[in-house]
């Protein structure tokens, strides 16, 4: 691109698809070093109910986030009928990562069918009830910071059980 001059629409759909695959390939690297911090030192403390977070344990959360991944990107955004994902009172960090690759399969046909156009209106009910008129973008982002979100929360669940948990951002120091 010549310096001065504005990218054409070509090049803006190249810039999309590449921040888009570039944005999740940061969000699975940060996810990578929570995977192994679990696997490393929480271990059989990801099924510890605890009491601050609604007596919910580290893993019902990791699998809440797929299962958003799935809600949104999946059967809402793309119209897919995927099913969802339960804890179980044995769920390992194996099955985390098993689970997560099906999520990276979704975000996968997510940005391939979103790229070109990432604002592409998406509508229809996500609840029986609840109407909703959004765009793919929106809804990327969602994803993203829900995981995020819920990720601040599970490295606060590993100190309640007695762990010092790494740096998990985008950006690690």
């Amino acid at each position: 691109m010549e310096e001065g001059k504005a990218p054409g629409r070509n090049q803006y759909v190249i810039l999309m698809q590449n921040l888009l695959k570039l944005q999740y390939l940061l969000v699975k690297e940060a996810r990578e070093v929570v995977f192994d911090y679990l696997e490393n030192q929480v271990r059989e403390d990801i099924s510890t109910n605890i009491s601050a977070f609604n007596n919910k344990s580290i893993a019902y959360l990791m699998v809440h986030i797929a299962n958003t991944y799935i809600a949104w990107a999946g059967n809402f955004a793309m119209k897919t009928n995927l099913p969802y994902y339960t804890e179980k009172d044995d769920t390992d960090v194996a099955d985390l990562r098993e689970i997560f690759l099906d999520v990276d399969a979704i975000m996968n046909t997510f940005s391939d069918e979103f790229v070109k156009e990432p604002m592409t209106p998406v509508k229809g009910y996500k609840w029986p009830d609840k109407y909703i008129e959004t765009d793919a973008f929106s809804i990327f982002t969602h994803i993203l910071t829900h995981e995020f979100h819920h990720k601040g929360q599970i490295m606060t669940m590993s100190r309640l059980l007695g762990y010092t948990p790494p740096d998990t951002d985008i950006l690690r120091f």
